[in-house]
């Protein structure tokens, strides 16, 4: 099945997200599917990554800032390792198209679900790799994609 997970659901599965504990149970129980990675998920991931570390380390004292940068390795290790073995599957996009396709879902479904660019470039980006499934923890992407005709596992 051709399967496309936003950002937010390729997070959990690298983090310790407080919901990624259901995230890793719920991409288990889909067969751990091949999911598409596109530049747009690298930047969005490993910077969502990095932020996170910013804002733990501005809570937490200096003593304890190394463990930040070990979970924030880890995390980014854990992406690459899903990289690697091929559970993310590098693809790439004309994102001409992408956009295209995203400004027309703007104009049918903007006013009324509230979709911000980026919902709608990752469900755009799904609908042109031709996903019959995706997964997020947005509930705003969710909406969308389902409008759209996608097939969505949504958790949270």
């Amino acid at each position: 099945m051709r399967t496309y997970a936003d950002s937010s659901f390729i997070l959990r599965l690298v983090t310790g997200e407080a919901d990624s504990p259901q995230v890793v149970a719920e991409y288990r129980r889909l067969g751990s599917p091949k999911l598409f990675y596109l530049p747009l998920h690298a930047l969005e991931v490993r910077n969502a990554i990095r932020q996170r570390a910013f804002h733990q380390r501005r809570s937490i004292s200096s003593g304890d800032r190394q463990h930040v940068a070990r979970e924030r390795d880890a995390a980014l290790a854990r992406l690459e390792h899903l990289v690697a073995r091929g559970a993310l599957l590098d693809v790439t996009l004309d994102m001409d198209v992408v956009i295209t396709r995203a400004a027309n879902l703007s104009t049918a479904h903007t006013e009324r679900l509230g979709a911000r660019a980026i919902d709608l470039l990752h469900v755009a980006s799904a609908l042109t790799l031709e996903s019959e499934l995706f997964l997020t923890t947005d509930s705003r992407q969710a909406q969308l994609a389902k409008a759209e005709g996608l097939k969505v596992v949504s958790i949270g």
